[in-house]
């Protein structure tokens, strides 16, 4: 399964630089040591920085600002894309390089499955935390928790290219 994840890793290749870019920031801005820089590994840390298991703040800061950024980028790309090749049905060379990023940073936007487990304990097995953070963290928490499986079995593949499908028509409601 870590030999998928790699050939995955390297067909998305600007997506897998940028996420391991962005946590590399994040570890920097949270103060995190970084005990490997390289971004690609022939392991499940492909794309991602290996660093210390982050405290408390810096756990849920290390998981959540590389996976906005990331969506939010592939959001960015693939929605002109989509909505050319789905709902208006031109193909050209912009459309396709756009559905090529935004599909590589879609796909690498979700953390390691270690790092959304300590964000985990720390969040919700933490007798420190207050309750009104753990009620206003759950919902990006356990999007960030399941998306980091998700992402370990492959199960992102099929819902970007669900989302690819589906984004023109939502657009097309709040359009109209």
């Amino acid at each position: 399964m870590a030999i998928i994840t790699y050939i995955l890793k390297i067909l998305t290749f600007p997506g897998a630089f940028f996420k391991g870019f962005l946590e590399h920031l994040a570890c920097r801005m949270f103060e995190i040591p970084i005990e490997y820089s390289r971004y690609f590994q022939k392991n499940e840390l492909c794309g991602h920085v290996e660093h210390m298991l982050a405290p408390k703040k810096g756990s849920f800061g290390i998981c959540f600002m590389p996976h906005i950024i990331s969506l939010i980028f592939g959001l960015s790309f693939i929605t002109p894309a989509a909505i050319n090749f789905v709902y208006l049905g031109k193909v050209n060379i912009f459309g396709i390089l756009f559905l090529y990023l935004g599909i590589s940073c879609l796909l690498n936007c979700f953390p390691l499955i270690e790092d959304s487990l300590n964000m985990w304990d720390n969040l919700f097995k933490n007798s420190e935390t207050k309750a009104i953070t753990k009620i206003a963290l759950a919902v990006p928490a356990t999007i960030m928790y399941a998306g980091a499986y998700l992402e370990h079995y492959f199960i992102t593949v099929l819902t970007t290219v669900g989302f690819i499908f589906a984004i023109p028509y939502i657009f097309t409601i709040f359009i109209r």
